[in-house]
């Protein structure tokens, strides 16, 4: 075995984008419900995106989880209030009064 050199040349090379990311605001009243967000947890899974064992963080051993059909497994659903847009919105429907005597 001879007497070889090696000579290493690390290179590290940072690309960045052209593109301009933008975070996206949040409007200004925020709904009230979703807080500006537009989702909120779904109200089949309680956002935990599974319907066995919702109360448990982890699923017990040998278990396969049992995907939420209303939210797809995500766990989020849109705001029933501002429809996903964030924006702040007054209820909708009719409110009754009833004069009892």
């Amino acid at each position: 075995m001879g007497n070889s050199q090696f000579s290493v040349c690390l290179v590290v090379t940072m690309m960045q984008s052209n593109v301009r990311r933008e975070r996206p605001k949040r409007p200004d009243p925020p709904c009230t419900i979703c807080k500006g967000t537009g989702t909120i947890n779904c109200r089949n899974c309680f956002g935990r995106g599974r319907i066995n064992h919702v109360d448990l963080a982890v699923l017990p051993k040998g278990e396969w989880p049992q995907w939420c059909q209303i939210c797809g497994g995500s766990g989020l659903d849109y705001c029933h209030r501002c429809h996903g847009t964030g924006e702040y919105r007054e209820p909708m429907g009719f409110h009754f009064t009833v004069n009892r005597k």
